[in-house]
């Protein structure tokens, strides 16, 4: 049905895609945000896992007014699945340490103030980042620790080592 040269029924299907991967962005970013409120993640973390997921909700509902416009999205579809893979191989070490940052974060093998030896590094833990830990030597150095080293490597908790008179 035309109108004025325009196919209002794809006007509509257009309006009424909008309307709904909007609502639909909305919804995901509210049950994620509270889901988040009961988990001990970073901030940081959270706010970006919430904008991302809202993002995809709307990516994807353009590719579909596209799709209603009359073009095909399969090589696009392709294109985006080839460029994530790619950034997922280029992000391989920074994704780890961020999950690797996760995990240190719920299984608590140190806090910050404690005095920990990791990879040769003996420090008091001044920092417990998303991607790195920061600790300070007793030479007053800050050495920046990769959090992917406390999941796959030994870390010794100074705080945590009994004397030989508390082992008795």
């Amino acid at each position: 049905m035309d109108v004025f040269g325009y196919d209002v029924i794809l006007i509509l299907q257009i309006l009424i895609v909008v309307v709904s991967s909007y609502l639909v962005g909305k919804v995901a970013a509210r049950l994620l945000a509270r889901l988040f409120d009961k988990t001990p993640f970073p901030e940081n973390i959270e706010q970006t896992i919430v904008r991302a997921s809202k993002n995809i909700v709307y990516v994807i509902g353009i590719l579909v007014i596209i799709t209603l416009v009359g073009f095909d999205v399969t090589s696009v579809i392709v294109g985006l699945g080839a460029l994530s893979i790619a950034i997922g191989f280029a992000m391989k070490d920074i994704i780890q340490n961020l999950v690797s940052g996760i995990l240190v974060q719920l299984d608590k093998p140190f806090e910050k103030g404690d005095m920990i030896e990791v990879q040769g590094f003996v420090g008091r833990v001044m920092q417990m980042r998303v991607r790195t830990t920061v600790l300070k030597t007793e030479k007053g150095e800050l050495v920046h620790i990769p959090n992917s080293i406390f999941a796959t490597k030994p870390v010794v908790n100074k705080n945590l080592v009994k004397t030989p008179s508390e082992s008795k």
